[in-house]
């Protein structure tokens, strides 16, 4: 996860190098973010190849149009915005080929980080599991809405972007899901959990 002043404006001025020109920079964020990439295009659908060839599109693009990409505030939103546009794009070109219906409802799955298990002894198993099933209740939509905000960080201005939902919209889904989960697990470490378990692998 990201945090501090010092990274972000580290990528800061990796990202003014990638515009500049500089492979070495564009490898780096490449690097860097592929995996969450994929990760992220992994909860949104289930065709692996569709993903991986839509990561590739979208850096093939990005590189193209370097020198005319502003500089942004937050590259991981700019990079994770990118992805599910060109993702996006690439399912409704499949679907036309293809016939098969795509909708705008997808299913967008939760699974424990490698972290989850080691954290926090007073923590049971069966709470640990309980934080899970109880997350995977949720709709899709909150369920993506809570793995940004908690555990890509994220701001409600760049979830509502991303998932293309006004701010009010954004803020109501992770109201109403953390208010379920705090009906429905009497835990007092539910927000020490709830960034590793909304890790996607």
């Amino acid at each position: 996860m990201e945090s501090g002043y010092g990274l972000k404006e580290e990528e800061s001025q990796l990202w003014a190098k990638f515009k500049q020109g500089d492979e070495n920079a564009f490898t780096c964020l490449y690097s860097k973010y592929i995996v969450q990439l994929y990760n992220y295009g992994e909860r949104l659908h289930s065709d692996k190849a569709l993903i991986e060839d839509s990561i590739h599109d979208f850096f093939v693009q990005l590189w193209k149009d370097k020198a005319n990409i502003s500089q942004t505030n937050s590259v991981k939103f700019y990079l994770y915005k990118g992805f599910k546009n060109r993702l996006v794009k690439n399912l409704e070109k499949k679907r036309r080929f293809s016939h098969t219906r795509i909708t705008k409802d997808y299913e967008f799955e939760i699974v424990c980080s490698p972290e989850f298990d080691d954290i926090a002894e007073q923590v049971s198993m069966e709470q640990k599991e309980a934080v899970l099933r109880a997350i995977n209740k949720l709709a899709p939509r909150q369920k993506e809405a809570l793995t940004l905000r908690f555990y890509e960080e994220l701001s409600y201005e760049e979830i509502a972007s991303l998932m293309m939902l006004p701010v009010k919209s954004v803020y109501m889904l992770i109201y109403r899901a953390i208010d379920f989960l705090k009906q429905n697990i009497k835990l007092k470490n539910l927000f020490l959990l709830m960034p590793l378990v909304c890790q996607v692998q």
